[in-house]
């Protein structure tokens, strides 16, 4: 059973809407008086509310002289019940109502007991909804017969412990029992359609909740200043379940994790969240890097340097050094750097590269374009990881393979070698572009 409470300031058109007398209202014939509290019989809404008005007379300062109350028992326990069981429904919720006395998490009195029992009210139930749920509505006088103000903090909490006290004590389904149950089902389906993914993609997991036959699912994200995912939560209807509802497992840090449990002979090679997508490349069927060219280093003729004469005052130049090269060491992870597995010649080495770097190379090779982009990525990554060269052939060893060319300078910025292994990719392999059909 759902309890709603809440003190307004409207209370002419709040009477109106609840007594049938409003003209949003196109059955009144479908609203019946049930009882009334302090008030003489035979009003109308706004005889009601004149009542209410002498009652809160000289408390200027009240601006929320009405309280609202909405009260919605489930259909299957009401299919029977006549006026006399919602009038004693009502005033079981009325009496676990004014008992309450709220508290903070110090313990501090937030809320005394109110006397909605002793206050001028009018209820009625509607049995107009769409959803052909009967409910009741009520509308209380803030201030009581004895002149003291009923207290309206936290009153929406009132009426929710005061609704689950009554049902508890009816042997009813309280709303924290069904929103429950409605958890654990809204997770066994994130669940299923983890199962049923061959390969994981976020894109593809929102899709299959919201296209669920029989539900009005949406899945919601929240995203920081940057645009990145940091969580998500499912709206079914009014009720939104947040992913730490559901369960630590299907949190968004944790769905990749979750989904390789249940795909346990699945490899991925890259982190679709931040690369943009997935590189595919299963231990069943690996990617074949081309053989690779050997090519003879070229030496350049030495020239003979003129003597110089020494002077007085002119130092003589110093010997050019060797170009000093960049051995690059992407064996370990650092929060920049994403996981990616390269398969050389069948042997698969773990690498961890820059996102910024696995980002062009998923722009430069658009696997919706083209075709090849698995090889493609694989051979780049091969490139700027220095596992292999496109100068020398790949060098067995205990450590795997390795690069001793020196074909990038230290001072070559990392988007540059990454552009340069794109293209060199490109030229070793070459591009291979999707044919697009179209189908009426």
């Amino acid at each position: 059973m759902i309890g709603k409470a809440k003190a307004i300031s409207h209370g002419i058109n709040n009477l109106r809407y609840i007594m049938g007398e409003s003209k949003n209202k196109k059955h009144p014939e479908k609203i019946n008086l049930i009882c009334s509290q302090h008030l003489p019989p035979g009003l109308d809404a706004m005889g009601v509310w004149e009542s209410m008005q002498a009652t809160t007379a000289g408390y200027d300062k009240l601006k929320n002289t009405l309280i609202q109350v909405e009260l919605s028992p489930a259909k299957k326990y009401t299919e029977h019940f006549k006026f006399k069981d919602w009038e004693e429904l009502w005033r079981d919720f009325v009496e676990e109502f004014d008992k309450q006395t709220i508290k903070n998490r110090n313990g501090k009195v937030t809320s005394r007991p109110t006397n909605v029992s002793g206050s001028k009210a009018v209820v009625c139930l509607h049995e107009d909804s769409k959803g052909k749920v009967i409910h009741i509505h009520g509308g209380i006088c803030r201030v009581d017969e004895n002149g003291n103000v009923n207290n309206d903090h936290d009153i929406h909490l009132r009426a929710q412990r005061a609704a689950e006290a009554v049902a508890r004590k009816r042997g009813w389904s309280t709303a924290m029992d069904v929103r429950s149950k409605n958890v654990k089902h809204v997770a066994s389906i994130c669940e299923n359609i983890l199962k049923s993914m061959p390969t994981w993609s976020w894109k593809d997991f929102v899709a299959g909740i919201e296209s669920v036959k029989g539900k009005n699912l949406k899945v919601k994200t929240r995203t920081d200043s940057l645009g990145n995912i940091k969580g998500y939560a499912i709206i079914d209807d009014d009720a939104k379940y947040k992913a730490s509802e559901l369960g630590r497992n299907l949190t968004y840090s944790r769905l990749y994790a979750t989904w390789c449990k249940l795909h346990p002979a699945k490899t991925i090679e890259s982190d679709e969240r931040t690369v943009g997508r997935w590189h595919r490349t299963t231990p069943e069927v690996p990617v074949q890097l081309p053989p690779t060219k050997k090519k003879e280093p070229l030496v350049k003729p030495k020239q003979e340097k003129r003597p110089v004469k020494p002077q007085p005052t002119i130092s003589t130049p110093e010997k050019l050094q060797p170009q000093s090269v960049v051995k690059p060491d992407y064996s370990f992870w650092t929060p920049d750097r994403r996981t990616v597995d390269i398969d050389v010649d069948g042997s698969v080495h773990r690498c961890f590269l820059p996102k910024k770097v696995l980002q062009l190379f998923d722009d430069e090779f658009d696997y919706k374009e083209i075709e090849n982009f698995a090889p493609l990525t694989n051979l780049a990554c091969a490139y700027f990881a220095a596992l292999l060269s496109p100068d020398i052939p790949i060098s067995a060893g205990g450590g795997g393979p390795t690069n001793d060319s020196g074909w990038r300078d230290k001072d070559e910025d990392d988007m540059d070698f990454a552009r340069r292994c794109a293209q060199m990719a490109k030229q070793k392999i070459g591009l291979k572009k999707k044919t697009h059909s179209f189908h009426r």
